[in-house]
């Protein structure tokens, strides 16, 4: 039997943790959702939580007893994720010593991950990071001294996949749906979104670095979680792709996308087991990367262009380095060379001064700046596919995401670049693009 107890105040029912380790067990929520850590995304299944900023500020009340100030919605794709600042004057929270200035960050799980068992995980890996040195959010403590609750929430905003009802009139019409999600709540690490500034070669080599800094940074770390972690933003996932193309409308985009699982199957599936493994970010991406200005007595700034730098939509020119990493969800046991290639192809989709083509030869130099660092032969021969693998995920799992959340235009933020990139990019000889970025490679070891 799970433990569960209602509060009156609140829409959400507070299930006990150990019930988590029952959901596991037994392969199955109330709700009928699957729960084992190998579940994927299955075509037509809603998972993110249809919850609104008030529901949200009834949340950091209830579980972590905090009076909210003010909250603002931040993006996310299948989650919901909300900015809360805190009157710290309330504080009734016996596990918080000091209310943080920046605010926190309440994450609300979808249902399919919250049925997991990863978060443990995600919280180790957060503060083996924090030891060592790099900025990441840190997970508070509730008032009954737990970092997660499961919470069984009733929505106050429609479905948007089956429900095309205002959300006046889907709160007035009765309906009653929920869902059980993994509630937490993170510290805010204040910075400046990557995708804001300018992309440099300076900062493109500070980007490879810092990933190759953080593999360093977690090699030997074991965690059951993370060797069980499937996702359908997994690379190893690619085959499954072809399950949510119909969402692309336009037929010569669909077949771009196959010809490129199919090369996936081909090129990249035989060399697996030449690939090194480890524990990886697995979304290493513009959104979670967080940027300050750099110290001018960075050691490579020498190396920078004498020219005049470009202002990003800020109007600044200053170089940047990185300050925070965000969203563990993707973390897992896997091969580095997936995430070189996540970097590379969200680099690339945001790069308005370094020609696009280029971006992997500045992301490879700083990646391979660290302790000597190199792919591997097998590696390398399969790094354009997997580039273009991820873009082919971006790209489908954006377009079928939206149709289910037609409102959310973050889920179409690849789309703006992606596919005119993708095409060029697919189509460009691999010898031609190679040559490229060892041009640039042995350019940045001199």
């Amino acid at each position: 039997m799970s433990k569960v107890a209602q509060t009156a105040s609140s829409s959400s029912t507070a299930v006990d943790l150990e019930d988590d380790r029952r959901i596991d067990a037994t392969g199955k929520t109330n709700a009928g959702d699957s729960a084992s850590d190998g579940a994927m995304l299955q075509p037509g299944r809603q998972i993110r939580p249809m919850i609104s900023c008030k529901a949200a500020v009834e949340l950091v009340e209830r579980l972590y007893g905090l009076q909210v100030l003010n909250v603002k919605e931040l993006n996310s794709y299948d989650d919901r994720n909300f900015l809360v600042k805190i009157d710290p004057q309330s504080k009734r929270n016996p596990f918080l010593e000091d209310v943080r200035p920046h605010g926190y960050v309440l994450k609300v799980l979808n249902s399919m991950d919250s049925c997991k068992n990863h978060i443990d995980a995600e919280h180790a890996i957060q503060r083996i990071l924090s030891t060592k040195g790099f900025n990441c959010p840190q997970p508070i403590l509730n008032i009954k001294g737990q970092d997660k609750s499961i919470e069984d929430i009733v929505y106050d905003l429609p479905i948007e996949s089956d429900d095309k009802k205002s959300t006046a009139e889907f709160q007035e019409s009765g309906v009653i749906r929920h869902g059980r999600h993994v509630v937490r709540l993170l510290t805010f690490v204040p910075g400046r979104l990557l995708v804001e500034v300018t992309y440099t070669p300076q900062l493109l080599r500070r980007l490879g670095r810092n990933l190759r800094s953080m593999h360093t940074a977690l090699e030997g770390f074991r965690h059951p979680a993370l060797e069980q972690h499937r996702s359908i933003w997994s690379l190893d996932s690619v085959p499954q792709l072809l399950g949510f193309t119909s969402a692309i409308g336009d037929h010569e985009k669909r077949r771009l996308i196959e010809d490129i699982v199919e090369a996936y199957m081909k090129e990249v599936v035989p060399k697996k087991n030449r690939f090194q493994k480890g524990v990886i970010h697995g979304d290493f991406n513009e959104q979670n990367i967080l940027v300050r200005k750099a110290s001018l007595s960075e050691g490579d700034d020498s190396t920078a262009s004498s020219q005049p730098r470009p202002q990003d939509a800020f109007g600044d020119q200053s170089e940047h380095e990185v300050c925070g990493i965000l969203d563990f969800g993707d973390t897992a046991f896997s091969f580095y060379l997936y995430d070189v290639a996540i970097l590379i192809m969200y680099a690339m989709l945001d790069s308005k001064v370094v020609d696009f083509l280029d971006v992997g030869g500045y992301v490879l130099a700083g990646y391979m700046s660290v302790d000597d660092r190199t792919l591997n032969e097998a590696e390398f021969e399969a790094l354009k596919v997997c580039v273009a693998s991820r873009y082919a995920q971006s790209l489908t799992m954006g377009a079928y995401t939206h149709s289910l959340n037609p409102t959310n235009e973050y889920l179409l933020m690849s789309s703006k670049n992606g596919w005119t990139q993708l095409k060029t990019f697919w189509t460009t000889p691999k010898d031609q693009l190679y040559d490229r970025w060892r041009i640039i490679i042995d350019a940045n070891r001199q």
